[in-house]
């Protein structure tokens, strides 16, 4: 649950996969994946190498699971276990507006250049209270069962955002897959 990169003063209604494709081509900081790893995406994303989206056309989202029972084939089991891994993205905003309610639409408004600020200093301190105290009120009340484990080394070679990618994440996204049909663990 903590943030690793954040693209902050993009306008509200700039749509995320705008951002994401200008970050990942354009920003020399932008942290991608490591070869080999990948990052989970809803299905607005495209699917590109190291950017993992779920199967199109099938139930995906916890609560149509909910409502209409469990997974019936393999591609669904595959959205329902993404999705649950997902939501820890939405856990995390959950957790960093609840604890810092400046970031509340009903406050006050203010000057871009402040809002800046005032969201870069809130995620930087999100994480810092994520990376030392452990048993923190509002981690534990959105992690709910949840365990928090850092992953990643620094050592690793990353690749980039790469437009062609599709064939080569939709081959992961089948392996992963047939992989859980089988019901064996995944090296991943």
């Amino acid at each position: 649950m903590r943030f690793i990169y954040a693209y902050v003063g993009v306008p509200g209604r700039a749509h995320d996969t705008k951002v994401l494709t200008y970050c990942a081509t354009e920003e020399a900081s932008f942290p991608h994946p490591p070869a080999g790893k990948y990052y989970l995406v809803d299905s607005g994303y495209p699917t590109r190498t190291g950017y993992l989206g779920p199967h199109r056309k099938t139930r995906y989202h916890i609560d149509q699971f909910n409502r209409g029972g469990p997974p019936s084939n393999t591609r669904e089991l595959f959205n329902r276990k993404h999705s649950g891994l997902r939501s820890m993205i939405e856990r995390t905003f959950g957790v960093w507006k609840a604890k810092w309610r400046v970031l509340d639409r009903k406050h006050p408004k203010y000057e871009l250049k402040k809002w800046i600020k005032i969201v870069t200093a809130t995620m930087a301190l999100h994480n810092f209270i994520r990376d030392s105290q452990h048993g923190d009120t509002d981690f534990s009340y959105w992690e709910g069962v949840e365990s928090y484990e850092q992953h990643g080394d620094d050592q690793e070679e990353h690749v980039g955002y790469i437009p062609q990618g599709d064939r080569l994440m939709e081959s992961v996204r089948h392996c992963i897959t047939m992989e859980m049909a089988r019901g064996t663990r995944l090296p991943y």
